[in-house]
């Protein structure tokens, strides 16, 4: 989610041309999203504070732990310790040009000298944690070797004035310091937690601790913090109300949703090998949602205290992914069914009619259903990159269709309302984060797979595997495609890789062209 200042929305930069061939295994492996030459001109030493955000994006790759894949998945690359060896080279480059240009002397020099050495040490111990442990032993003693290594590097700079200076220079936030974790010898369950701030500071210490990656030495610390955050918020909700109506409720209940969700990726690591690649995303985001909401961010930011800390901003966007045929399928009638399901349930809440009332909260069950059962079919980087904006009650899907039905119960219009952006929102965002099988992109306006495909590159094609349902009206939900004809094309696993085409996008209603995206997450 750039500058943190919205949640969804994630990638505002112009998507890098894919090429239609299978991936040659490269030898030594890279990943295609970063750059191969860091290598900067002889004659010339970069920016220090440039070589600091190059550190900055790195920094985002380490948060949930690194990652790695034998086999290429939807254009996504093999792995962020490519993304992450690559930044740290292009710093030890730079750092070694500048020295070598004279560019520090003194206790500076020697400080450098000291950020070089940690460089070293943090490249072998990031290829060790995703090959067993290497030469460190353990995977545990390798991403702790790692961890300890990186944040040295940002204590280092942010101790050394001169140093502090450069990183800082063109208002630029080079090396960035990481979010601080709780003060030794506290726990989540000793820490404050009478506000949102100071949950979120028990939030820093789980976006510290986990820097690296989980592990058997410091699962335990995390769980801790994250079901501590979870029971405080939960808590904090209930007793004010007030401060938690409308869409920022919404978020809030989301944040709680994803943070249940990083329960099963702590369990899951050293199991799941894109475990680190989910957490990754579920923790930026959850930030990306706190600091984009402004109600969320001024409760998180009060009397001093600073909590769900940004990081610094990636350099480069995640490539959107490359859908097959089932997947193309999919976000059509996710799209759809959250842009109609959010239109009938805001006229039968409007109208007060409850038989529609009725229908359409059957029909949001269905929904949810559907779309969780889709996500964990496809597994691998899709499902770590989609969980926590699809995955049933542990995701942003889970907290809206909650919410929704709660303002349909009560009669709560405005509720409803919200709901329904957030579902229009959630749905943009995720169907701006992918290509179609046949290239394009998807429409986030339709209310039918016929209107979400009419920007894709061969629409009708796609199309006639799931015809569009009749206009809607407020008894009958504009289900875009039967479920069935979702679950026929679940086997289907091919990923069609496409250059992406411009297209116009046309906006079926004004309502949602108003809306706007109320999230904006640049991926790590």
């Amino acid at each position: 989610m750039a500058s943190h200042s919205h949640h969804h929305h994630r990638h505002d930069h112009t998507s890098p041309v894919v090429t239609p061939d299978p991936p040659v295994d490269p030898t030594p492996p890279t990943d295609p999203t970063t750059p191969t030459d860091p290598t900067p001109p002889a004659s010339s030493a970069p920016a220090f504070s440039d070589l600091g955000l190059t550190f900055n994006d790195a920094t985002r790759a380490l948060v949930g732990g690194l990652w790695q894949n034998v086999v290429e998945e939807g254009g996504q690359g093999l792995g962020s310790v490519f993304k992450y060896t690559a930044d740290l080279t292009a710093v030890q480059t730079g750092l070694q040009a500048e020295v070598a240009a004279g560019q520090f002397t003194g206790d500076t020099l020697t400080h450098v000298n000291t950020i070089l050495a940690d460089i070293t040490t943090a490249l072998s111990a990031a290829t060790a944690s995703v090959n067993g442990g290497g030469d460190f032993g353990s995977v545990a003693a390798a991403e702790a070797a790692l961890r300890t290594s990186h944040l040295d590097i940002l204590n280092v700079v942010n101790n050394d004035a001169n140093l502090a200076t450069l990183a800082t220079q063109n208002d630029a936030a080079g090396f960035l310091a990481a979010p601080v974790g709780l003060a030794a010898g506290v726990t989540a369950a000793t820490a404050p937690h009478t506000n949102l701030a100071e949950i979120g500071v028990i939030f820093n210490d789980v976006a510290s601790q986990i820097l690296g990656g989980v592990n058997a030495d410091n699962a335990a610390t995390i769980s801790n913090d994250v079901n501590a955050i979870i029971t405080d918020m939960q808590a904090l909700m209930t007793a004010n109300p007030l401060l938690f109506g409308g869409l920022t409720g919404v978020h809030a209940e989301a944040v709680v949703r994803q943070l249940q969700l990083e329960n099963i990726y702590i369990a899951e690591a050293g199991i799941n090998p894109d475990a680190g690649r989910a957490s990754n995303d579920n923790i930026l985001d959850i930030i990306d949602i706190v600091q984009g909401d402004t109600n969320l961010a001024n409760m998180a930011n009060q009397g001093g205290v600073a909590g769900f800390t940004p990081f610094g901003d990636a350099l480069n966007p995640t490539p959107k992914y490359l859908d097959n045929d089932a997947q193309t399928t999919f976000w059509a009638n996710f799209i759809a069914q959250s842009n109609s399901l959010g239109q009938q349930a805001m006229a039968a809440v409007t109208a007060h009619d409850a038989a529609a009332t009725a229908q359409v909260i059957a029909d949001l069950h269905t929904f949810q259903t559907d779309v969780t059962n889709f996500d964990a079919a496809q597994g691998g980087i899709f499902e770590a990159r989609f969980d926590n904006e699809l995955l049933g009650d542990t995701s942003t899907l889970g907290a809206e269709v909650t919410k929704m039905i709660e303002g349909l119960q009560t009669g709560n219009a405005a509720l409803v309302a919200a709901a329904a952006d957030q579902m229009h929102a959630n749905s943009a965002d995720v169907g701006g984060n992918n290509i179609p099988v046949t290239g394009g992109t998807y429409n986030p306006d339709g209310l039918t797979v016929a209107e979400v495909l009419s920007t894709a590159g061969a629409p009708a094609a796609v199309a006639a595997a799931a015809p569009a349902a009749a206009a809607p009206t407020p008894a009958a939900p504009a289900v875009a495609a039967a479920p069935a004809a979702v679950a026929t094309t679940l086997a289907a696993t091919d990923s069609g890789t496409h250059d992406l085409a411009p297209a116009h996008v046309e906006t079926h209603d004004s309502h949602f062209a108003e809306i706007g995206h109320h999230f904006h997450h640049m991926w790590g």
